[in-house]
């Protein structure tokens, strides 16, 4: 099985991202490093949060999502699209790769990282799935990461969610 990552569930785009399930896990893993470090306010924490659910613990194959059903707020949509790109370019310059077992591969990451950054940057308030997000925080239990002052992974630095360290769950993590 593999994920993707889409704009909108049900469009189709030559941008849109298909990956193997390994590399999903490599994909999300680099972002969680990267994002934890820059953000800075409750929706970057939560668009953080919400990435990292992308997990394969979750089931391989099961963790596909559209940008638009992001956590993103009208209100800072522009300030948190930013933010976003900044934890791409965080992620293409490495930041926190360190802290893994092992070497990602930038040939096969990069085109993926450059389709997302092209998803995100046609992110508008009109395209904000309003019901998706709605469910996500539905589900959000009181337990949950995102309503107990978003708590990171002691080893590596990351947000944890309800599945714990994306990276610890990574499975080229030794």
């Amino acid at each position: 099985m593999s994920n993707f990552i889409d704009f909108k569930r049900g469009e189709h785009t030559c941008d849109d991202i298909g990956m193997s399930n390994g590399m999903t896990a490599v994909f999300i893993s680099i972002l969680a490093l990267s994002g934890t470090k820059l953000a800075a306010t409750e929706n970057q924490k939560r668009l953080m949060v919400r990435l990292c659910e992308a997990d394969q613990i979750c089931g391989i194959g099961t963790v596909s999502f559209d940008v638009c059903s992001l956590p993103w707020e009208r209100e800072t949509l522009e300030e948190d699209k930013a933010f976003m790109l900044r934890v791409i370019e965080g992620a293409k310059n490495k930041t926190g790769w360190e802290k893994l077992d092992y070497e990602p591969s930038e040939e096969r990451l990069f085109p993926n990282l450059d389709k997302l950054i092209r998803l995100i940057e046609r992110v508008t308030a009109a395209d904000i799935d309003d019901e998706k997000i709605k469910k996500w925080y539905e589900l959000a239990e009181a337990d949950d990461p995102i309503n107990n002052g978003f708590p990171k992974c002691e080893k590596h630095g990351v947000f944890l969610t309800c599945l714990g360290c994306v990276v610890c769950n990574d499975p080229y993590m030794q």
